[in-house]
């Protein structure tokens, strides 16, 4: 094991400062009885005059990178936090509508009102979610069931499959783009995708069946619009600035929904996760883009962001994962392997190695234990570093060590679990005993003799699908991604991405319990009060699963985004989500009927 204490090099990144008039949570500002009052209301309404329940209202100042949303009530009706003076573009859009754009001139003197008329779209289709694409597909036979599930367990774990389905192609065509896609990782590099190049031609004939040029229209059903509790939110969104990239904005930023969805990375920082420290300022990941940065931090009281270079060698680190324990420390992992300690009020860090024998590759995703012991995933298992000793102890999967490694979250018992993604598998870990267990994520409803054929079955045992690697996989599989643990509870949580499903495991029985969720939930973060929350990848929501009623509320981000990650500030209130293809953090804060209604007094 080695370690080195390593000065951070500044990176001189200042954006302009919030439109919020200070960096304190909203919630301190419109307390019934007292507080400033809202800087700007209104109404969103459809051409025939009814009123517009969840739509989204979004403001962001001239030469700002924040913008700040809301969403109207039931009666369309719209509530801004207070905003600092100046000239905003102001814009309400929702799913079915065209984009109302306004400019208001906010004065900090009076309020500014403005009503919003939104007209329906004639195409819907660039601003559908992956959810309401996937739904539309037909699965009337066992073929139709069969390939759909090929299609979505293969081609929609690295991206969603707006961009491919909004376009038609003959079968060529498509045999094109699957020849393309079974090269191609989200990298940029190239690798061999075994399932997507056998299944080459039946996907080509499978999707000009469903988007050719000649294919009856697919029938969309809309997703219901946010009410009630998820709709009493607001939402501030930080831009991290690219300059030094090739474009200094994405390409499609996501903030007009009918200019469709952004694609995976063109012109993006990758933002990957993020985690505010005690103070309330974000501080992020970068995972790939432009190598001109490590991790940068979100100053939320200003709306800056300061880049810093993390150095191996004469390269900068990039980074995946970052957490935070319970003294305030933050910890991430430096890629290939480091774990990072970073202090972030004296933003200083330390970089720590683990012994070559310890598996291989990033640690992609962190997580601390009560004890304070930081757990990353790695090749063939999990690492744990004890900060206090410097010392590192290794854990390897029980079966098919060979299959990517991807979540890691420590339980209240200080119990280390990691998810096998392409295996089904979640593995637990007693650091007490060294002994781990399987947990084989398979939800009841799943029948695999309808999504397979005997065929189908042969070639995946030939092959070993599901015991290597971390792209190959079946039509019937659940794809776990990054878990997450109730610390004052005996559960641990499993997002099984392309199974739409949320796993329960009791930490002490290993029982598992499975609940259904509207999407693709990537990350599972547990709150102080053991709620649940789950960022659904490729449909730009939140959703959060109250275990106690063990029902769903969903939450509508304010711009389209592909997101791997959710943290909860428990100090705040506060729920934060990366963008990883618009280089964007997103932070959603709660707001009662009472605050909003004394916003609007």
């Amino acid at each position: 094991m080695t370690h080195a204490r390593v000065g951070m090099l500044l990176l001189a990144v200042a954006l302009a400062s919030s439109p919020l008039r200070s960096g304190a949570a909203p919630e301190a500002r419109g307390q019934a009885g007292a507080g400033p009052a809202s800087s700007l209301i209104g109404v969103a309404q459809a051409a025939g005059g009814a009123a517009l329940g969840g739509v989204v209202v979004s403001a962001r100042a001239a030469g700002s990178n924040v913008t700040t949303s809301v969403l109207t009530d039931d009666r369309g009706e719209y509530v801004f936090p207070p905003l600092d003076g100046g000239q905003y573009d102001v814009w309400a859009q929702a799913t079915g509508y065209q984009t109302a754009r306004a400019t208001v001139a906010i004065d900090g003197a009076r309020r500014a009102r403005q009503a919003f008329t939104l007209n329906t779209l004639d195409d819907v289709t660039p601003q559908l979610n992956a959810s309401e694409w996937l739904a539309a597909m037909p699965e009337d036979t066992k073929e139709q069931r069969r390939m759909k599930a090929i299609f979505r367990t293969n081609c929609t774990a690295c991206h969603g499959p707006t961009h491919a389905l909004q376009n038609r192609f003959d079968e060529n065509g498509w045999r094109a783009m699957v020849m393309f896609m079974e090269r191609m990782t989200g990298t940029g590099g190239i690798n061999r995708h075994t399932t997507v190049a056998h299944y080459r031609d039946e996907l080509a004939g499978y999707l000009a069946s469903v988007r050719g040029p000649s294919s009856p229209p697919l029938k969309f059903a809309l997703q219901p619009r946010p009410a009630g509790e998820a709709a009493r939110v607001v939402f501030t969104e930080y831009d991290i600035p690219l300059a030094g990239s090739r474009t200094e904005r994405a390409w499609i930023d996501g903030s007009d929904w009918s200019a469709g969805w952004p694609t995976a990375s063109m012109g993006a920082r990758w933002v990957h996760d993020v985690v505010a420290d005690n103070d309330g300022n974000a501080w992020g990941t970068r995972d790939r883009g432009p190598a001109d940065m490590s991790l940068f931090k979100v100053d939320t009281k200003t709306g800056q962001v300061t880049g810093y270079i993390i150095r191996n060698g004469k390269d900068i680190r990039r980074s995946h994962s970052i957490t935070k324990d319970r003294n305030g420390i933050i910890w991430f992992d430096g890629g290939n392997g480091p774990l990072g300690r970073l202090d972030p009020r004296t933003e200083t860090f330390e970089m720590f190695t683990p012994p070559l024998n310890m598996g291989r590759g990033q640690l992609t995703t962190v997580d601390v234990d009560p004890q304070g012991k930081v757990w990353g995933a790695t090749e063939g298992g999990a690492n744990r570093f004890d900060p206090e000793t410097k010392t590192w102890t290794h854990f390897e999967s029980p079966t098919w060590s060979r299959n990517f490694v991807y979540g890691t979250a420590t339980d209240a018992e200080g119990n280390g679990w990691w998810t096998q993604y392409t295996a089904d598998k979640v593995v637990k870990a007693d650091p007490r005993t060294g002994r781990t267990w399987d947990v084989v994520m398979r939800p009841p409803w799943v029948n695999k003799d309808d999504l397979t054929t005997p065929a189908d079955r042969e070639w995946y045992a030939s092959m070993g699908v599901m015991t290597w690697g971390n792209i190959n996989t079946v039509p019937y599989g659940q794809q776990p991604r990054r878990m997450g643990a109730d610390k004052r509870g005996t559960f641990v949580w499993v997002p099984n991405n392309v199974g739409n499903n949320v796993a329960r495991i009791d930490i002490h029985s290993l029982d598992v319990k499975y609940y259904r969720v509207e999407g693709n939930p990537y990350f599972v973060t547990v709150d102080k009060d053991s709620n649940v929350w789950t960022n659904l990848f490729s449909d730009a929501k939140v959703g959060r699963l109250n275990p106690r009623t063990e029902q769903w509320t969903y939450y509508t981000l304010p711009s389209r985004c592909e997101s791997r990650n959710i943290s909860v500030d428990d100090i705040r209130g506060d729920v934060w989500v990366p963008c990883a293809n618009t280089s964007r953090v997103i932070r959603m804060h709660p707001r009662t009927a009472a605050e909003i209604e004394a916003l609007a007094r």
